[in-house]
C-alpha cells in the first residue's frame, strides 16, 4: 500500500508542470469574451454593411449601381399595360423553378432605359434569402443573392441552386424575344413624350 502511495505522489509531482503549463496555455487561448460583445460573424456583417453604404452612396442595398446610367429606373407592375402579363409570367415561372415561397414587392421588376437594363428582385422569407436578376450585369452574369443566417443544408444548397436556374431561364426568355427591351424602350419614350 506505501508503494501505491509513493507511486501515486511521484506521478502526481511528474505531471503538476504539464498541467501548470497547460492551465497557463488554456488561459492564454482562452475567448476574451469582455472584448466583443457581438461574434466574427455579427462584426463582419456589420463591416459588410458599412462598405456597401459607402460604395452606393448610403444606399441601403447592393440592389443598384450609382452611376447614372441607373439613377433613373421605370418600375414594371402587373397593371402595367402591355407588360403587367409578361411580369406575372415571370412570377409563376420563378416560383415554379425555385418554389412557392418566393415573394415579390410591387416595384421588384425595374427597368433602366439610360443603361437598357432589366432587373428582378426577389425573397424567400423562410431562408432570409433575397436575391436579384440583372440582365445586362457588365461581368455577363446578373444573379446576385443576400443571405443572412441560413443553415446550408442539402435542400437549401439545392433552392440555391434553382435559383441560379431560374435567372438562367428568366435571361434566356428575355433574350429569345427580342422585342421585349426594345418595347420597353418604345414605352418609355412614349411615356417622356405626353
Amino acid at each position: 500500500m506505501n508503494e501505491n502511495k509513493k507511486t501515486k505522489d511521484m506521478l502526481r509531482v511528474l505531471r503538476k508542470p504539464i498541467h501548470e503549463k497547460h492551465d497557463k496555455l488554456a488561459k492564454d487561448f482562452a475567448p476574451q469574451t469582455n472584448v466583443f460583445k457581438d461574434n466574427y460573424y455579427r462584426i463582419s456583417q456589420i463591416l459588410m454593411e458599412e462598405a456597401v453604404m459607402e460604395q452606393n452612396g448610403n444606399k441601403s442595398t447592393l440592389n443598384e449601381d450609382v452611376d447614372e446610367s441607373h439613377s433613373d429606373s421605370v418600375v414594371i407592375k402587373k397593371t402595367t399595360p402591355q407588360f403587367g402579363d409578361v411580369r406575372t409570367s415571370q412570377e409563376d415561372m420563378i416560383r415554379k423553378a425555385v418554389n412557392d415561397n418566393v415573394k415579390f414587392s410591387d416595384d421588384a421588376l425595374r427597368y433602366y432605359p439610360k443603361a437598357d437594363d432589366l432587373t428582378l428582385n426577389g425573397e424567400i422569407p423562410s431562408l432570409n434569402l433575397k436575391f436579384q436578376f440583372r440582365f445586362s450585369d457588365p461581368s455577363g452574369d446578373g444573379l446576385y443573392i443576400w443571405c443572412e443566417s441560413m443553415q446550408l443544408t442539402e435542400t437549401n444548397a439545392r433552392t440555391i441552386g434553382k435559383i441560379r436556374d431560374a435567372f438562367s431561364n428568366w435571361r434566356n426568355s428575355i433574350v429569345q424575344d427580342s422585342d421585349f427591351m426594345e418595347k420597353l424602350k418604345n414605352m418609355v419614350k412614349n411615356n417622356s413624350d405626353d
